[in-house]
């Protein structure tokens, strides 16, 4: 149980916010949805619908970050050579678990790929801007964003001493809910990537840490997606 018990009245607060929060990590990608759909977008709209994305994009991981701050004072900060190790551990661990569960996907569902990456895909074939930006975005912006919604938030705002299976679980559940999953495997391949970067950040306890490997989980799945998309 917790040493220091939090008032009914704070984890109502924090609950208010927190589904703000998801709000927010669910429709950050609306302005490039809404540009994916309108056939042959002129430069003009191109360039104010990638401006307003990422402003809002920017504004999200600006409010997250206030949000993150407000229920853990972070002190040590940067990333030295035992994080890139357990980066790169945590990395081949979900690669691991990845292929196991995809191979389950294709053989239970005859999916390739899960909802979500197919969903990520379409919208990265509508026009070549659009694929520069989600790139990008996918790449550097949503890690930060999601790990300081779902690992800093979420576990420092409603678990700070609770052992750390618990806060795995919950983080991971809700990680996994806000992508697009069509089936109970699909929907435990992201619930897995939650609980490993959860994992990391509470035996560093710092959010660089699992931002990091978010980041290179997301580097290598967009560098295959393009990849994928040059020779299919």
């Amino acid at each position: 149980m917790m040493k220091n018990r939090i008032s009914n009245l704070t984890y109502f607060k924090r609950t208010l916010i927190m589904l703000g929060l998801i709000f927010v990590v669910i429709f950050v990608q609306t302005p490039i949805q809404i540009l994916s759909i309108i056939h042959h977008p002129s430069i003009i709209s191109l360039v104010v619908g990638g401006v307003i994305y990422l402003v809002f994009f920017g504004f999200a991981i600006w409010g997250a970050l206030i949000a993150y701050k407000s229920v853990y004072k972070q002190t040590n900060h940067g990333l030295n050579l035992k994080d890139w190790l357990l980066i790169a551990k945590a990395y081949v661990l979900f690669f691991v678990i990845e292929i196991v569960l995809s191979f389950l996907n294709q053989l239970v569902y005859a999916q390739k790929t899960t909802e979500n990456n197919k969903n990520i895909m379409e919208i990265l074939h509508a026009n070549p801007v659009i694929l520069i930006l989600m790139c990008f975005t996918m790449t550097f912006f949503s890690p930060i964003l999601e790990e300081l919604v779902f690992r800093g938030y979420l576990i420092k705002g409603f678990f700070p001493n609770f052992k750390p299976l618990i806060p795995m679980l919950i983080s991971g559940f809700l990680f996994s809910l806000c992508h697009d999953n069509s089936n109970p495997i699909s929907f435990l391949i992201y619930m897995s990537l939650g609980m490993i970067l959860s994992y990391v950040y509470l035996k560093q306890d710092k959010i660089e840490v699992s931002i990091g490997l978010h980041f290179l989980n997301n580097l290598i799945a967009t560098t295959l997606m393009l990849i994928g998309m040059l020779i299919g």
